[in-house]
């Protein structure tokens, strides 16, 4: 993963963890754990999180930053990070859901079975 991808990807469970409005203690901890992981300094981590807690459209910034993800092995493993981002707080929230979805649906990775 290049430290550009890192950090959209570092973005997409931020805006994830405040797709419900509240960022919870179990994310916090994740994100820490994330962040470590993919080598992103903690000045950098403070930077996206500032900008994800001004966001005034989560869903078009969703969207957005997941489009710039190209790499499959990189939007895999976001998928699965997204997953446990959701599960955290042993709480699914249905804004959460609707993100995860959305991404998802841009990667191509999401079917809809009615």
């Amino acid at each position: 993963m290049s430290s550009e991808n890192n950090l959209l990807i570092l973005k997409l469970l931020l805006l994830m963890a405040f797709a419900d409005k509240v960022y919870m203690e179990e994310e916090k901890e994740l994100i820490n754990e994330i962040s470590e992981k993919l080598k992103i300094p903690d000045r950098k981590k403070q930077q996206i999180i500032e900008e994800v807690e001004q966001s005034k459209n989560i869903t078009k910034e969703c969207r957005e930053t997941a489009n710039k993800i190209i790499n499959k092995e990189d939007r895999e493993k976001t998928i699965e990070l997204l997953s446990e981002m959701i599960t955290k707080d042993k709480i699914v929230h249905q804004k959460e859901l609707f993100a995860f979805q959305i991404i998802a649906d841009e990667w191509g990775m999401y079917l809809d079975h009615e």
